[in-house]
Order: C-alpha cells, then sequence, then structure tokens
C-alpha cells in the first residue's frame, strides 16, 4: 500500500473512534509505525552494492511522520496519550483525544512482544480511568 493511502486511512480511522469515545476520558487508540517513511532518527542504510545511503529523518519527501502527528496534537510519540489532555481557553475547556503513535527510529519491523507490551500499558491506563470513574460515580451517588 502506498504511504499516502495509509496514512489518509488512519486519519479516517482516527476521527471515527474518536467520534465515538467523545464521552470518554481516554481514548486508547494506537498506531504503530514502520519503515523508512517513519523515521525519528536519521540512519544509514547499506545497499547491496555496498554503497551507504543516509535517511534523513527531517526531510518531508521521504520522512511521512509528521503527517500523522497531527493526532497526537503534536505531543511526543512513542508515549501513551491515552488519557484525554483537557485545555482551557478563556471561559472554555477543549478535549483532546491524542492518538498514542509509536514509530520505530530507525525504520525497522516491530516485535510482537514490544507490540503488545505497550498495548498492555495503554489498556491499563484505560482501566484505571474507568475505575476512577466508577469509583467517583458511587461516591457522589453516596453522599
Amino acid at each position: 500500500m502506498q504511504a499516502g493511502n495509509a496514512i489518509e486511512r488512519s486519519h479516517k480511522n482516527i476521527s471515527e473512534i474518536a467520534n465515538l469515545m467523545l464521552s470518554e476520558s481516554h481514548f486508547p487508540y494506537v498506531l504503530f509505525l514502520e519503515g523508512s517513511n517513519f523515521l525519528t532518527e536519521t540512519i544509514s542504510i547499506k545497499r547491496p552494492d555496498d554503497r551507504v545511503v543516509k535517511l534523513e529523518y527531517n526531510l518531508g519527501m521521504l520522512n511521512r511522520l509528521d503527517r500523522l502527528t497531527s493526532a497526537n496534537y503534536g505531543m511526543p510519540i512513542n508515549t501513551n496519550l491515552c488519557k484525554n489532555k483537557f485545555v482551557k481557553h478563556k471561559d472554555k475547556t477543549i478535549m483532546l483525544q491524542a492518538t498514542s503513535i509509536y514509530s520505530q527510529g530507525n525504520g525497522g519491523k516491530w516485535e510482537a512482544q514490544k507490540m503488545f507490551d505497550i498495548m498492555m500499558e495503554i489498556s491499563r491506563t484505560s482501566l484505571k480511568i474507568l475505575g476512577s470513574e466508577i469509583f467517583n460515580q458511587i461516591t457522589k451517588k453516596n453522599r
């Protein structure tokens, strides 16, 4: 699949799930990126002809990571952003549902165990938030 199509599909999927979760205080959407289109650091690749090619992470022609960071409001990647952020502006409070974006820094492939660990961390965060909300509702009800 072409990178542009995958990026567009990601934005569509994120928006759809965000709409479904507007009443929630958490957004457990995780996006795993891999390959040389999603670098977080400059790397050098040795080609079969022994030529070394330098891939710059900050060159827009190759790197497409910046096309997805709008889904996490420019917050850090490789970070659990499951808990919604609330921003005050004048007399309004705005809720940000940020996607947790994880990318391999060297353009490599994800190991299943590493992905599992990240998803478990985000699941625990979601459950903590849900548990806290249930506890607050019970406490409020018993007053």
